[in-house]
């Protein structure tokens, strides 16, 4: 793994535990990356520590070595701590989410034994259960201390994971039923990936069902499970189940197997899907497309095109500035132009199913009076929801001839 700006990694941020992997081009799959050499140890505890009074740090099992031997400060719950838009005293410091997480982020990332990852990974996924907007700013503005570029670095949830990891697992997959069983100890809950072929692009979403708690005693744990699985499959055909998480074994589950088996189902068990489906992810996320054609409908998608016509080259030509079909964090935009003759800015949106364009106009008022095309602006474009865009515009000046005024204009449209 010594490639320039060639490796792509798939890493998993659980409550309790984290696992990395990355994609090997020759087996043409992603390879899970154990904690020691030689050893089949993927997982390691999703857990910081800090030695008193000085910037010293561990990640992992290391953590839970240090903190528990040799008196460093732990730092436990940490992806609820990035989930919150909040500073956290240590040590008597305080730390931003982002600096912890560039912490955490960088000892992860050392694990794959590469000397200047900036430099030799193409892209990272971050995968975790569920995100906040506190979160995704706390991965991408970790991912700026390290040195990432915007492209490098990506996040998503599980469901998402799930989603690129089936579609990249089996080529059936794409037609057919398929279903997820997701424990959680004492819980267990029912899902399946649905993927329209009548549509182009082909469109895929993850439809959530019933759940169910389950007892202790073996025997009702199995009923509990039985009756799930029961009212979630029935007699319907799906070409695979996946089963994932903590809280399921063969042992107590005697009657629920067998049914889960029938009609030709295949069953698959493991903890290592979220992280593969990052890993897929992130390849696919960076250019190296498996599933062009295909549309995963996130409840983060825009959906809305937002573009702008401009000259360039001395034609008109229109510029696609959000493009509909992403999820809302990945989308940033920055471009410079000059104005011609105008106080304002107009936008073209257009939804995603390609009707009812509409156009939206967002002046700029106080423009300091000089020479047409002598104003150049600098506009920058992101989300704060799926829904919430924020559109920023500052004057930059012109050369030598006229200082910018430092003027920016800022507003938050839903198209």
């Amino acid at each position: 793994m010594n490639e320039t700006r060639n490796i792509i990694a798939g890493l998993e941020i659980g409550k309790e535990q984290s696992q990395l992997c990355y994609y090997d081009r020759k087996e043409r799959e992603p390879i899970s990356v154990s904690v020691k050499a030689g050893s089949n140890q993927y997982l390691f505890p999703t857990l910081l520590s800090k030695k008193p009074g000085k910037d010293t740090w561990h990640y992992g099992i290391e953590a839970e070595y240090f903190s528990r031997q040799e008196g460093e400060i732990p730092v436990k719950g940490l992806l609820g701590i990035m989930n919150q838009d909040q500073n956290i005293t240590l040590d008597g410091k305080e730390y931003s989410p982002a600096e912890l997480m560039e912490k955490y982020l960088r000892g992860c990332i050392s694990l794959l034994g590469i000397g200047e990852p900036v430099r030799q990974l193409k892209a990272v996924m971050v995968t975790v259960p569920r995100f906040t907007p506190a979160l995704i700013r706390a991965v991408y503005e970790a991912g700026a201390l390290m040195g990432f570029e915007r492209k490098q670095i990506w996040i998503q949830d599980y469901d998402e994971s799930f989603y690129y990891y089936v579609m990249n697992h089996r080529k059936d997959n794409w037609t057919r039923k398929i279903g997820w069983f997701l424990f959680e100890q004492d819980k267990v809950s029912f899902a399946r990936l649905v993927v329209d072929n009548q549509r182009k692009p082909v469109t895929a979403w993850i439809e959530h069902g019933k759940s169910a708690e389950l007892s202790k005693d073996p025997v009702e744990r199995d009923e509990n499970f039985f009756k799930l699985i029961t009212q979630s499959c029935g007699n319907d055909t799906y070409s695979n189940i996946y089963m994932v998480g903590d809280g399921f074994d063969q042992e107590w589950a005697q009657r629920s197997t067998p049914y889960l088996c029938r009609n030709q189902r295949h069953v698959f068990y493991g903890n290592n899907l979220y992280v593969k489906g990052a890993c897929y992810g992130a390849k696919e996320k960076c250019g190296e497309e498996n599933l062009r054609g295909y549309l995963y409908l996130s409840s983060s998608l825009v959906k809305k095109n937002v573009s702008m016509e401009m000259v360039v080259g001395g034609s008109v030509k229109s510029l696609l500035l959000v493009e509909a079909g992403k999820n809302w964090y990945e989308i940033h935009t920055y471009l410079e132009m000059i104005l011609d003759d105008r106080e304002d800015l107009e936008f073209t949106v257009v939804p995603m199913e390609g009707s009812g364009k509409t156009r939206f106009c967002m002046k700029l008022p106080g423009l300091p009076k000089r020479p047409n095309k002598t104003i150049r602006i600098g506009l920058t474009i992101y989300y704060e929801s799926e829904e919430l865009c924020v559109v920023r515009a500052e004057e930059l000046g012109f050369g030598g001839l006229y200082p910018s005024t430092g003027m920016v204009w800022t507003e938050k449209v839903s198209w």
